[in-house]
């Protein structure tokens, strides 16, 4: 089996196309995507994509900021990241394969997963937002897939 990247980023990016529209200026970085893949984990398969924000982006930089210079109740609903469940997959009762959702913080322990229409799907098992922590990025698996974005937000989205 050969492993095709462009491929990959086309096809997620055409399946995001309509969800564009709930990140106002800020953007998705296709390029940086990041997949995880396993098969039997815990008695189940799991396949997603995490697709981060664009360092460019206007809500990126203001995650870099201080609450006094970027207040959180000025920018939740934040757009975080987009989150995309693919086949094979079938560790999660509520969310879709092949269905793209966007992962966005409301506090800074707790962010809510909408679909394309900006509807709320279920809330993140674990959110957590730490400003002013600059740890790398990284992505693991914690009995589901884990991520800590850029701009120090740390993601669980376990079995709902």
């Amino acid at each position: 089996m050969v492993f095709n990247h462009a491929e990959l980023v086309a096809n997620v990016r055409e399946v995001f196309k309509p969800m564009e529209p709930l990140l106002g200026e800020d953007r998705f970085d296709y390029e940086n995507l990041r997949l995880f893949s396993g098969t039997a984990l815990n008695g189940a398969d799991e396949t997603v994509v995490f697709v981060p924000l664009t360092r460019e982006s206007p809500t990126y930089l203001k995650m870099l900021q201080s609450e006094e210079e970027a207040p959180l109740a000025d920018m939740a609903p934040m757009p975080v990241c987009g989150f995309l469940p693919l086949d094979p997959c079938d560790c999660f009762s509520v969310l879709q394969n092949g269905i793209p959702y966007l992962v966005r913080a409301l506090t800074y322990h707790r962010a809510e997963m909408v679909d394309a229409n900006g509807n709320y799907v279920r809330d993140t098992t674990e959110y957590e937002w730490q400003r002013g922590q600059q740890e790398p990025e990284w992505y693991k698996f914690l009995g589901n897939a884990a991520c800590h974005c850029p701009g120090c937000s740390r993601i669980t989205v376990n079995q709902q």
